[in-house]
């Protein structure tokens, strides 16, 4: 069985990602405030270099209410809060939801702007009301000096990550996301050469969800989806047929796509909750409209070969085992469509 190692701790990207609605337990109430509006353009790539669970900006503009865990995996244990950064609209309230693990956590902004107490109790939940555009980074006290550290950014205001920039504005995917719980935004990932989606990731009911929902990548960057073996047998088929997995339900499984050009890929599981398990990967610039998938390696269990690629307004390169490759050139919707393959050589 063709197998890889994951290059990213899948574990840790799996966990309570906007939670939904919240469990009952202790209610910590915080007050509303305008967080510090520091420099014209925050750097925050020193206030996150000593924090492992940190893996992009998560952009829930839009939301009116979004949760965050205390206590995910992450900084040698349960010591994260997941996600680590985001982006909210003025007037959002962040809840603060606790995991129960890592002993005993708390939520203290930087600035003194809200503090909660230390709570250890699972479900327990502390909220905060931004109002005005800026950057509030908060901490958890105990476990500052081990990484547990976060940032909320409110408004358009934009910062400084470290990962080659921001989703300053969330592209358009139409209607892809309705009903999709554990879509809240586009996680920008740009400036990394290879990234993880898990496939069976909590939501949707169940382990029916990719985790990020959404991404976005830099051209020439390479998406793993690693498979978690929960929630039965998944795949990752491309919405227009470009790409397409074979289903497994085989934890580890790893199917594996290089993107160029510019444009975004939408896709979904259609071997069990098609309807809500669903996924988008953003390239460069997506009003361009051109996506290339290039250099393809496809290790998905021991199915390898069987997995389909068409021409969808990219060019596209299948090396299954060595065993030949078909490519293909797809311009952006509505364009024209022209195309070359080779067969595969037996």
């Amino acid at each position: 069985m063709n197998t890889t190692q994951p290059h990213i701790d899948v574990d840790r990207r799996t966990v309570l990602r906007g939670v939904g609605t919240l469990a009952a337990g202790t209610a910590l109430a915080g007050a509303a405030s305008t967080p510090t509006r520091a420099q014209e353009t925050p750097e925050l790539v020193a206030w996150f270099e000593n924090v492992d669970n940190f893996d992009g900006l998560v952009d829930a503009r839009g939301e009116s209410e979004v949760t965050v865990a205390v206590g995910s995996p992450g900084n040698g244990g349960a010591f994260g809060f997941g996600p680590a950064a985001v982006r909210v609209d003025p007037g959002t309230t962040v809840v603060w939801e606790w995991t129960g693990e890592g002993g005993m956590h708390n939520v203290a902004a930087t600035d003194g702007a809200y503090e909660s107490d230390l709570v250890d109790d699972a479900s327990a939940t502390f909220e905060h009301t931004f109002e005005g555009e800026g950057v509030s980074t908060y901490v958890c006290v105990p476990h500052e000096a081990m990484g547990m550290k976060a940032a909320v950014v409110v408004g358009d205001v934009p910062v400084d990550i470290g990962l080659g920039g921001l989703v300053e504005v969330e592209p358009d995917y139409g209607d892809w996301f309705d009903g999709v719980e554990n879509y809240e935004g586009t996680v920008d990932m740009r400036g990394k050469e290879e990234v993880t989606v898990a496939v069976g990731a909590p939501g949707n009911g169940g382990n029916h969800a990719f985790e990020p929902a959404a991404v976005r990548v830099d051209p020439g960057t390479t998406v793993v989806w690693e498979w978690t073996g929960e929630g039965g047998a998944h795949d990752v088929q491309d919405s227009d047929g470009v790409f397409a997995s074979e289903p497994t339900e085989a934890a580890g499984t790893t199917y594996s796509l290089t993107f160029d050009g510019d444009g975004i890929s939408t896709y979904a599981c259609t071997s069990g909750n098609a309807a809500a398990m669903r996924g988008a990967v953003v390239v460069g610039d997506p009003e361009a409209g051109v996506v290339h998938v290039s250099e393809t390696s496809l290790l998905v269990g021991g199915l390898l070969g069987t997995a389909l690629l068409f021409p969808l307004g990219l060019l596209a390169f299948l090396l299954a085992t060595g065993e030949g490759d078909r490519e293909g050139v797809v311009h952006a919707p509505g364009g024209n469509v022209p195309s070359k393959r080779r067969r595969p050589r037996r």
